[in-house]
């Protein structure tokens, strides 16, 4: 009866694994990356973790431009960037940038071409009509030929082209795939173009074989594959009451290797909350997203198990922390914080220790 009564400890103590009530016990050494910049996120890794890409607004701008910059490293710690080289043209707004598995391409969404003038920042809900995905190869030439100080215009090669949005944009794991948000077959009685009004669409990576994957009325966008490939994750305002929630669907392939669909659209949160900008983490079972606390102006980085259950919450600092990514090893957690000094957005990064109860 001994052996009984020690399983029976041992598993009321794995219950009692506790939730992380501190960032110290999910974050290790957390550096600032970003400085001088009105605002900057939604920053993403290279698969080789030698660059980041990211979206920021300049000191005596008031649209999203993109940059790029080296990360630094000390021993295996990531310390700091060098120089941001912006990448698209002035006057136009720009967001999300994302790089191909490979290295070889960079892709990202810009109004360059179309509008030229644009008055009203960027804003969580910002989908401007003539926003286009472009594609840059060669991105690393075109940036070791250019002065640091004046950056370089890689939107030269529109993806799409037509009088809506497409944006929110993401490589599949294997570059073969584009997947973003566009509001082009959305109502034609909407003239705003709400966040409402737009689906989940992917192309080829040249810009071919585009697929509209979500079909129901309202918002769904932001999305991103998993790292297998096989399914993708996004957030969608399917209640139509502006709490966007977090969903995950399994992608549909053709005997071509085509994707064709979705399949098993389901909620991953329930929580009558606004959810922003949910990814994987590497290991395919986890998700990690913002949540408002508040009245909408409080927002910490949560996680949660891909099939609903184990939320976590993972920041606990005054201040919205937004956009999160993981590191393609795991290792590191980069998001967006006003944790700076000085009280303005900027992109942060830290050592990641998997929560014991997650």
């Amino acid at each position: 009866m001994r052996w009984i009564a020690i399983l029976i400890l041992g598993l009321v103590s794995v219950g009692c694994v506790q939730p992380p009530t501190s960032e110290k016990d999910v974050f290790e050494e957390i550096v600032q990356l970003t400085s001088g910049f009105g605002t900057a996120g939604d920053a993403q890794f290279s698969a080789d973790m030698e660059w980041i890409i990211f979206q920021a607004i300049p000191p005596t701008e008031t649209q999203y431009q993109v940059y790029i910059a080296r990360l630094i490293k000390t021993a295996d710690r990531v310390t700091g960037i060098g120089h941001p080289i912006r990448i698209t043209p002035a006057q136009t707004q720009n967001a999300r940038g994302y790089f191909s598995a490979d290295g070889v391409s960079v892709i990202f969404a810009s109004t360059a071409g179309k509008l030229r003038q644009t008055p009203a920042p960027n804003s969580a809900w910002s989908l401007p009509a003539g926003m286009e995905i472009f594609r840059a190869d060669a991105w690393q030439a075109a940036i070791a030929a250019t002065e640091f100080s004046r950056g370089i215009d890689l939107a030269r090669h529109p993806l799409t082209n037509n009088a809506y949005f497409d944006g929110e944009c993401a490589f599949s794991p294997d570059g073969k795939w584009i997947i973003f948000t566009s509001t082009r077959d959305g109502d034609p009685m909407r003239t705003d173009r709400t966040p409402r009004d737009a689906d989940i669409y992917v192309m080829r990576s040249d810009g071919s074989k585009v697929t509209r994957l979500t079909t129901t009325d309202g918002y769904d966008g932001a999305a991103v594959f998993s790292p297998d490939g096989t399914r993708i994750c996004f957030r969608s305002d399917r209640a139509k009451n502006g709490l966007v929630g977090v969903r995950v669907a399994d992608l549909l392939f053709n005997e071509f290797g085509d994707i064709t669909g979705i399949a098993r659209d389901r909620a991953v949160t329930t929580d009558p909350v606004l959810h922003f900008g949910p990814t994987w983490h590497p290991d395919g079972t986890h998700i990690v997203y913002a949540a408002s606390i508040d009245d909408r102006h409080e927002y910490e980085l949560q996680m949660i198990r891909v099939n609903g259950t184990r939320q976590l919450r993972l920041t606990f600092t005054d201040g919205p922390d937004l956009q999160p990514v993981f590191s393609p090893d795991g290792k590191y957690l980069m998001w967006t914080s006003k944790r700076s000094v000085d009280g303005t957005s900027q992109i942060f990064v830290a050592r990641f220790k998997m929560p014991e109860a997650s």
